[in-house]
């Protein structure tokens, strides 16, 4: 994964972790990672900065609000899959792909982690599933030791000719005990379906089967290769080259 600004988007909780024997986890989900159905936060993350993730602003006021009923953990919109398909750029490792029919502009799943400070005494500059949350908080959401099914979302590089989804900003329902409505809205960074486009050139939306693919960015790709080289890492230097070549 990694660390691009999750992308705004048109309108439309624990701290705590789940462990494989207290929550449901996916098919194929992978056993040395935790399954996650909500954030779990850093120490280093302030109550300042978390009452900060619940405050909204003329910037953020069209983003979309997921209500809590519409969220599932494991969601059944998703299925992970192993990659057999030799010529694809992660194959033998995990992709996502959609289980029904995704409209345009839908959203598809949460993505879920570690949020922690953009200090370096509290990062993993080795993670590749470091998403940017909140720039001007300067906080981030880790997902390589914990996280959701959307940390297996693959870039779209090498596979196919653009992406069908895309990382946006959104609020999501979430409780709380302090507030006569016994719940708040929380910053979040969600997947969602592209919109039709203008053109209506992607009205299909993603058909079920398919994989749901996003892109990364080519700076990502980039510090792959460039890592790559140092490490005389030959496999890595291959997809991260295909990559940018496509």
């Amino acid at each position: 994964m990694m660390s691009p600004t999750a992308k705004s988007s048109s309108t439309l909780a624990a701290d705590r972790p789940s462990t494989h024997s207290q929550q449901q986890v996916p098919s194929n989900w992978p056993e040395d990672i935790t399954y996650l159905t909500d954030h779990t936060y850093s120490t280093a993350v302030t109550a300042d900065q978390r009452t900060a993730l619940t405050r909204t602003g003329s910037a953020d006021a069209t983003w979309t609000q997921i209500p809590s009923a519409s969220i599932q953990a494991p969601t059944p919109l998703l299925e992970i899959l192993t990659i057999t398909d030799n010529n694809h750029p992660a194959a033998g490792q995990r992709g996502l792909f959609a289980t029904q029919h995704l409209p345009p502009d839908s959203f598809i799943c949460l993505y879920l982690g570690h949020v922690h400070t953009n200090t370096m005494s509290d990062q993993d500059p080795h993670s590749d599933y470091d998403l940017n949350l909140d720039h001007d908080l300067g906080l981030s959401v880790d997902a390589a030791l914990s996280g959701n099914e959307t940390r297996c979302t693959n870039d779209y590089r090498g596979i196919a000719e653009r992406p069908n989804a895309e990382f946006r900003d959104c609020y999501v329902q979430v409780p709380c005990a302090k507030r006569s409505s016994g719940t708040k809205w929380e910053r979040r960074v969600a997947i969602f379906v592209l919109s039709a486009g203008k053109a209506g050139k992607r009205k299909a939306g993603v058909r079920a089967g398919e994989e749901v693919l996003v892109s990364y960015g080519k700076g990502y790709w980039e510090g792959r290769k460039a890592v790559a080289s140092l490490r005389r890492d030959e496999e890595m230097l291959r997809i991260a080259q295909l990559a940018l070549d496509s």
